[in-house]
């Protein structure tokens, strides 16, 4: 039988891959929209991309909503405590620039604030992949998201400019909603998953399948 009409076949796996690509990435668009879901839907984000996609599991939206429900409550502690401090970081850097008039006090100031602004946009980078493979209180979970930020730092870069060039394509943009939160978390994964691998008896990996 040829490829293109067997459902087994490699270029239709390719397709089911994308299709879930891109309706993760509408699902996670939709329940972030409320702006303080947002943690949560990264969470099951996270979850659906790593077990669905990349581990071949076949209920990538079910497991969607699942985890969406079960991580709610400390997924959505968790982003309005990081996000917040994310969002006053870049709020006083952003002052300061309009604010400097040629100030080189008011410039070191505002590149103070965008190098603390780090500290935040790198644990929110780790907060929801740790909340969707184990389970934490929003303390324990802070806690831990810190020592993965200076224990995988090369990593813990990466991902943070991985997210902050996602979301300048996107404001500038705003099509790649379409696809790119899920491609992010993808591409986050690559670096998360190889960190748990080191925490996880037997070095179980829900990304192979």
């Amino acid at each position: 039988m040829s490829p293109l009409f067997d459902p087994a076949s490699r270029f239709w796996r390719w397709v089911d891959r994308v299709g879930d690509v891109l309706v993760l990435s509408l699902l996670w668009t939709v329940c972030s929209a409320p702006v303080v879901t947002l943690g949560a839907a990264s969470t099951a984000l996270y979850d659906a991309a790593v077990h669905c996609i990349r581990g071949g599991e076949r209920t990538p939206y079910s497991r969607f909503f699942r985890t969406l429900r079960r991580e709610f409550k400390t997924a959505t502690l968790a982003w309005l405590a990081w996000g917040g401090g994310l969002a006053a970081a870049l709020a006083a850097h952003f002052a300061l620039v309009r604010s400097a008039g040629g100030s080189q006090a008011a410039l070191t100031l505002a590149a103070a604030c965008l190098v603390l602004a780090v500290v935040p946009a790198g644990a929110l980078c780790w907060l929801f992949p740790l909340l969707s493979r184990f389970d934490y209180t929003f303390a324990a979970l802070s806690r831990t998201a810190l020592q993965f930020w200076f224990a995988h730092l090369p990593s813990t870069l990466a991902m943070t400019a991985l997210l902050a060039l996602c979301v300048d394509w996107t404001l500038q943009l705003v099509f790649p909603l379409c696809f790119l939160p899920c491609l992010l978390a993808l591409a986050h994964s690559l670096f998360a998953e190889r960190a748990f691998r080191k925490h996880l008896p037997g070095g179980d990996d829900p990304a192979s399948p």
